[in-house]
């Protein structure tokens, strides 16, 4: 399995003007891959689900799911993270924005 641990990175949302930091947090639950992201306070109450995770190639996990608004709101997204050892890059995607993971790396 691909990425399991912790992971930490930081994050920027050019529409809220917002810019905080993230963590990741990836485990193997019975040969699948339970997923968490923990979000900067500001945005704790913006909650994700994911549907899937996939492997691709010996490298990179992506993931779909839903993305739930304090509002109520519904958004599909798409993410994916690429290891390079202790690094990890990464974005993910819904409809109004795509958000980059920068400076991710290793934490446990």
């Amino acid at each position: 399995m691909i990425g399991i641990g912790k992971w930490q990175g930081s994050i920027q949302i050019q529409l809220l003007r917002f810019s905080g930091d993230v963590v990741i947090t990836i485990e193997d639950n019975a040969g699948d891959y339970a997923v968490d992201i923990q979000l900067p306070p500001q945005l704790e109450k913006v909650k994700l689900f994911f549907n899937s995770v996939e492997e691709v190639g010996d490298d990179t996990l992506k993931g779909k799911g839903k993305l739930l608004t304090p509002a109520g709101r519904e958004l599909n997204f798409e993410a994916s993270v690429t290891f390079d050892g202790d690094v990890v890059t990464g974005y993910l995607k819904i409809a109004i924005a795509t958000i980059k993971i920068k400076n991710g790396h290793r934490i446990g």
